[in-house]
């Protein structure tokens, strides 16, 4: 028993020593007049706080889901990505000149009431080397510095979010009428093409028959002319049989 009693001591007196970790949290948030699909496009990028922080010089990811922000002040930190969403990313620092440790943030684009976005930038962190309100100050003064940048300089298209939805429903309508009307073309050129080749046939048959039609009519003219010589031919040698015998002359007696 006393044992348990020296374990359990121990494990609180080394919860203590250690202290409440994630002690300090800053949040803030600033409204910006697009929806969120146009703002992350300009803000969400891993890399893209170089083209809206102003402290920030430059960006490099040479290492996948590793970023290292040069600052213009010549300092330099280097940031985990820890989670991604539609339109948010978690990132922890693991190396800065600044006053914190066991640093944890995330920025996040949320659609407001209005179709509009409001883009959260939020942090926990513990003070190191400084006061809990001194790393407090230069942390919110960070994020503060960020999101009024953004708010700002940055351009977005003004069209909310509802607005933006029937936009797009209405360019997949277009797309379809469109696709519609494509079908619909494809349908009256083959429609077309076999009333060609119908009409083609047709003509063609009518051809061939006033063809045939002319040499049956010529076969039978020519049969008729043939009956009707045999018809006078045999008429004539009847008439000829029918004459009578007086007629003939007769030869003189010796």
């Amino acid at each position: 028993m006393q044992y348990l009693k020296s374990l359990v001591a121990g494990a609180a007196l080394a919860v203590v020593a250690a202290g409440p970790a994630l002690a300090i949290e800053v949040r803030q948030v600033t409204e910006i007049a697009a929806p969120p699909t146009r703002v992350w496009a300009k803000v969400g990028d891993w890399c893209a706080i170089k083209d809206w922080h102003p402290a920030v010089a430059n960006c490099t990811s040479e290492t996948k889901g590793f970023r290292t922000l040069t600052l213009k002040d010549g300092g330099r930190i280097v940031e985990k990505l820890t989670k991604t969403g539609k339109f948010s990313y978690s990132y922890d620092i693991i190396d800065s000149p600044l006053p914190v440790r066991n640093y944890s943030a995330t920025l996040t684009a949320k659609p407001d009431s209005n179709g509009n976005t409001d883009l959260v930038w939020s942090a926990k962190f513990d003070a190191k080397d400084k006061t809990e309100a001194k790393a407090q100050a230069v942390i919110k003064g960070i994020l503060e510095g960020g999101l009024t940048n953004i708010k700002t300089s940055v351009k977005f298209d003004a069209t909310p979010l509802a607005t933006a939805g029937a936009d797009a429903k209405a360019q997949k309508e277009a797309e379809r009428a469109k696709a519609g009307e494509e079908r619909q073309k494809k349908i009256d050129a083959m429609k077309a093409a076999a009333a060609e080749k119908y009409n083609a046939a047709k003509l063609a048959a009518a051809e061939r028959y006033a063809k045939a039609k002319a040499y049956t009519a010529e076969k039978a003219k020519q049969a008729y002319d043939a009956a009707k010589a045999s018809y006078e031919k045999l008429k004539s040698m009847a008439t000829n049989a029918a004459k009578p015998k007086s007629d003939e002359v007769k030869p003189k007696a010796p």
